[in-house]
């Protein structure tokens, strides 16, 4: 039971933050391994505050504090912390998301993506681990001293619930397939609530659809002849091209016999005539 004087002190500190701090988010550790939760609170500090409290008080600190961030209210459930930062939405989202760490499964737990155990040699010796491969539909022999496993093995799909004989085979195998850290559930910045599956994105894939964009809206504006710094140097370009392609048909045209008349040859230069010098007359001899 918490006193009323605790209470009061709670929420004097907590409205002080809440002012101090532009971003605002609501987000959960619920299920958090306290080794996870120590390694993001040790890689997250500096750039974020965290609010610990009952959900009571932590309600009220946000009415009273930044009413403008009700809307966030709806998210803060089970586990629900406030997360204070002066960092923008995307960017407070991506510190956590890489801040995550891998875990272990557990029973009843949701697969991230599709789990698979992949052939080959493992470190389990033979017994009764080969009973509870066979019950994971994970097929394997004995080689040795080892356990082989036969080939690979899908044990969960994307979104299936992890049951407690895969659980249990994936610990033994070393197998973590499980992202552990704190969970943003949105992110109240600059008068907008953001959802995590708006903040969740792919930068590389963003940025590369951004290139593959410009690239298209380039060769547009230069086929369209639309001119400005970018696209005269390529239209400039374009038209040089055009006009070498050109004239190497105009030179093939010229050079090549009109079909189905004789090659003309080329017209000698002409000679210039000289004309004969006159003779004189041949005298005659008088009679002797």
């Amino acid at each position: 039971m918490i006193s009323k004087q605790k209470k009061i002190s709670f929420l004097e500190k907590a409205k002080k933050e809440l002012k101090a701090y532009p971003t605002v988010a609501i987000a959960s550790n619920a299920s958090l391994p306290s080794k996870q939760y120590n390694l993001v609170m040790k890689k997250t500090r500096g750039q974020v505050e965290f609010l610990f409290g009952r959900h009571t008080l932590l309600t009220r600190a946000l009415e009273e504090s930044r009413p403008e961030t009700k809307p966030l209210l709806e998210y803060l459930g089970n586990g629900g912390v406030l997360v204070l930062s002066s960092l923008p939405a995307f960017k407070l989202f991506r510190l956590f998301k890489q801040n995550k760490s891998k875990t272990a499964a557990k029973p009843g737990a949701k697969a991230p993506f599709d789990i698979v155990v992949p052939a080959g040699d493992t470190n389990l010796a033979p017994g009764p681990v080969l009973t509870e491969l066979k019950q994971a539909k994970i097929e394997a022999k004995i080689q040795g001293p080892k356990v082989v496993i036969a080939k690979d093995a899908l044990v969960a799909k994307k979104g299936e619930v992890i049951v407690d004989a895969v659980a249990k085979i994936l610990s033994k195998l070393g197998i973590e397939p499980m992202d552990a850290g704190v969970e943003v559930k949105a992110v109240w910045d600059d008068g907008l609530v953001y959802k995590a599956e708006v903040l969740d994105v792919d930068e590389a894939a963003l940025v590369a659809r951004l290139q593959q964009a410009h690239s298209q809206a380039v060769n547009l504006a230069v086929f369209a002849g639309v001119l400005n710094e970018t696209t005269v140097p390529l239209v400039i370009a374009k038209a040089v091209r055009e006009a070498m392609a050109i004239q190497k048909i105009v030179d093939s045209k010229s050079a090549a016999p009109v079909k189905g008349e004789p090659a003309v040859e080329p017209a000698a230069e002409p000679v210039q005539e000289t004309q004969p010098q006159e003779s004189e007359a041949p005298t005659e001899q008088p009679a002797q």
